[in-house]
């Protein structure tokens, strides 16, 4: 005679998924996206983050002196979205300027 089984919450799926495959840590970096504007504070506006690759999280800045800003705040950043996430997400920080056909400002639907 089978067992029934309690069902498992979609919660603790999650909760499992994040810890034992690559979905989970893709869904842990998508949190600087999400929480960006208070993460990154009053850089924010000035530029955002494109990807992360090995704890390294790649920021596109909208000029060099947005740059530099960036490089010079590189610290506080990486501690502001280590101690959001819990745990060290990032190590490190590598900023580069924006293309100049780019725009940090969000697309206008047609």
């Amino acid at each position: 005679m089978k067992k029934k089984s309690n069902p498992t919450s979609v919660g603790d799926i999650l909760k499992t998924l994040s810890i034992q495959t690559k979905l989970g840590k893709h869904l842990e970096h998508a949190q600087i996206w999400e929480h960006w504007p208070e993460l990154a504070g009053t850089l924010a506006p000035h530029g955002r983050p494109k990807s992360v690759k090995d704890g390294q999280l790649h920021i596109e800045a909208e000029s060099a002196v947005w740059m530099h800003k960036f490089t010079f705040n590189r610290w506080a950043l990486i501690k502001a979205i280590n101690r959001f996430a819990g745990k060290e997400l990032v190590h490190d920080i590598f900023v580069s300027l924006l293309g100049d056909d780019e725009s940090l400002a969000p697309e206008k639907p047609e």
